[in-house]
């Protein structure tokens, strides 16, 4: 068995060791995880912002690239669909 950390909790680990390199690693997971959203918004056609780092997690805003259009089915069940469309 191993303890397993999500890269969040990768992140928060090194912080509480007081690792400077963990402003490093946060800004090139920010960036890749950017690439990746602006990746996956371009296929499904939706608009995708930049990837943050807080409270222990990376997240992506995706926004619709029109007015009224239906949530995506590659998004289902990973956030609430209830904030589909909100500005």
């Amino acid at each position: 068995m191993a303890y397993q950390l999500k890269l969040g909790e990768t992140v928060e680990a090194m912080e509480r060791a007081k690792m400077p390199e963990a402003e490093t690693y946060t800004a090139k997971l920010e960036e890749i995880g950017s690439e990746m959203a602006k990746a996956l918004a371009a296929k499904i056609g939706v608009i995708g912002g930049d990837v943050t780092y807080g409270v222990g997690m990376y997240a992506a805003p995706f926004y619709p690239a029109t007015k009224g259009q239906p949530f995506p089915e590659e998004l289902e069940d990973l956030d609430s669909e209830d904030c589909w469309g909100e500005d």
